[in-house]
């Protein structure tokens, strides 16, 4: 019960740090091209984005692999076909912008190799730490 409340607890902070990351960033990008307003459903659809990535991310790098790669590549492959079924089947409700995908595809690419970095480094980081104490 307690390793499922730590799991939930990394899940809900990686969320939180992701999403408020891509709002920021969005928020600038869209200033700086002159549009003044995002819509709701968008916020939305950013905020199930982060947390479904966050929710693998975070269950998957709990599993130990034999190669490190793995730990990069399998989030990453389980993620983005999940994200794009995501924007196909939103596109039945509302009508999405012609480069949806390849918008999706972009920003969670670059998304997910940052925060893979950052990862990467405290984990290092917490390693170097504990093996000096």
């Amino acid at each position: 019960m307690k390793k499922t409340f730590e799991v939930a607890k990394k899940i809900i902070i990686l969320f939180c740090f992701v999403f408020t990351l891509a709002t920021l960033a969005s928020c600038v990008i869209n200033l700086s091209w002159g549009y003044e307003t995002d819509t709701y459903s968008h916020i939305l659809d950013r905020a199930f984005l982060s947390f479904m990535g966050a929710a693998v991310f975070v269950l998957i790098l709990n599993i130990s692999w034999k190669r490190s790669v793995f730990r990069f590549l399998i989030p990453y492959m389980i993620f983005m076909p999940l994200a794009l079924l995501y924007i196909f089947v939103t596109g039945f409700f509302r009508e999405l912008h012609p480069n949806a995908y390849r918008d999706i595809f972009l920003n969670d690419t670059i998304a997910y190799i940052i925060i893979y970095i950052m990862l990467y480094i405290a984990e290092k980081l917490k390693m170097k730490l504990s093996c000096s104490a």
